[in-house]
């Protein structure tokens, strides 16, 4: 359901809409460079097109948001609980340990960098509401018609960076992004916002072209979080209490069956192959305290590849094998735990709407970095932040019966 009430828009709220509207910006040299046969020279996913200092400008968003909002809590001398928790936690956990044992001031920069979302979460606390959502909503619309357009245009006039299909059309196109599957989980997001903050007419508009995207990018993860959200979306509250099977039962056969995906053949063993290995590796490396805080960042990876820094870095590829790598064993088991006791916390309470941000984030988790994808990051925190207020809960109520019919 959609408000009615406006309201004026705080700095913190614009400044987020304005960094959600300046998404193609960041990635736009590699967009246009994956159309023309010139830019075959110059493209490289281990590295960027984009300038530096034009990448840097989502960091400095989220800089901003956390200053503003920090010297808003200076003005009032008054701060949440909430947010001194997650900070204290953040910096008991996490900062203090690693600055223990850093000895490379760069690569426990690239770390803070990779935990921003986080940060940013604690100090969004008391920011975010419905009607904010739902602008981001709007934008997210239109961000994605000018996504698709893109992904058309890729698709019939790209040389084939990521290969061409049988018939000589290009087979993986990431639209206004660069990598295939940062693409899908855009898509993927833009479909939670259509369903549960965006205007029906528009939501209609776009319900048919989300899957075409998805497949456009042949993303493997994009097509199993589809599936496993119109799974939960779909299923009867009597049968929620089955979820677990119903979702171990469903990855099976998506497992099979994906195998067989359209010019994909063999795409469980060349996509979550590799990542299975990169994830046993860092299990394997991972040390309790996070040791190598910063070390399984692609931030690091990036300035190793440009600079030639000569830092010998783990392969991560995926938000958990980056978390085991960055945080270390003991903090992964405290949020894998404390997951875990959400998801069924929200099985029991029939909150669909968090149920399926819980597992969608949990299925991109396992081949995407979340907090260094954007607009990936920038969304995260701010549903995060949204959810995990209290005075929201009521405010989300009114979905849960419309989930219900």
């Amino acid at each position: 359901m959609i408000s009615q009430k406006t309201k004026s828009i705080t700095i913190v709220e614009a400044l987020i809409l304005i960094a959600l509207i300046s998404t193609p910006i960041f990635t736009f040299q590699e967009s246009i460079s994956l159309i023309l046969p010139v830019g075959r020279t110059y493209i490289n996913t281990s590295s960027t097109i984009t300038h530096m200092y034009i990448k840097g400008i989502k960091d400095l968003f989220f800089i901003s948001i956390i200053l503003i909002c920090f010297l808003k809590i200076i003005d009032t001398l008054s701060i949440r609980y909430s947010t001194a928790y997650f900070l204290m936690a953040i910096f008991l956990l996490i900062l203090l340990p690693a600055y223990y044992y850093h000895s490379h001031t760069l690569v426990y920069l690239a770390g803070v960098r990779w935990l921003l979302p986080f940060i940013l979460i604690a100090f969004l606390f008391g920011h975010i509401d419905k009607e904010l959502l739902e602008r981001i909503g709007t934008i997210l619309f239109y961000l994605f018609i000018f996504h698709f357009i893109f992904q058309v245009i890729q698709f019939i006039f790209s040389y084939g960076y990521f290969e061409l299909n049988s018939i000589g059309l290009s087979k993986r196109n990431p639209g206004i992004f660069y990598i295939p599957s940062t693409a899908a989980v855009f898509s993927i997001i833009t479909l939670f916002f259509s369903k549960f903050y965006m205007r029906k007419n528009l939501e209609k508009k776009i319900f048919y072209l989300i899957p075409i995207s998805i497949l456009l990018t042949s993303s493997g993860t994009g097509v199993a979080v589809y599936i496993f959200f119109f799974v939960v979306y779909y299923i009867q509250n009597n049968y929620l209490k089955l979820l677990p099977v119903i979702l171990v039962f469903s990855g099976i056969v998506l497992l099979i069956v994906l195998d067989y995906f359209p010019g994909r053949t063999g795409l469980v063993e060349q996509s979550l192959g590799p990542r299975y290995v990169h994830l046993k590796q860092a299990l394997i490396h991972a040390t309790f305290l996070p040791q190598y805080f910063g070390y399984g960042t692609s931030t690091i990876d990036l300035i190793n590849n440009k600079f030639n820094t000569g830092l010998i870095l783990p392969m991560t590829d995926s938000f958990l094998a980056s978390f085991l790598v960055n945080l270390g064993i003991i903090n992964t088991l405290l949020v894998i735990t404390l997951l875990t006791v959400i998801f069924f916390k929200l099985v029991y309470s029939q909150d669909k709407e968090m149920l399926i941000f819980l597992i969608i984030f949990s299925l991109i988790a396992l081949t995407t970095s979340i907090t260094e994808s954007y607009p990936v990051n920038l969304l995260f925190s701010v549903l995060v932040a949204y959810y995990v207020d209290p005075k929201n809960y009521n405010e989300r109520r009114p979905n849960k019966s419309v989930l219900n019919k």
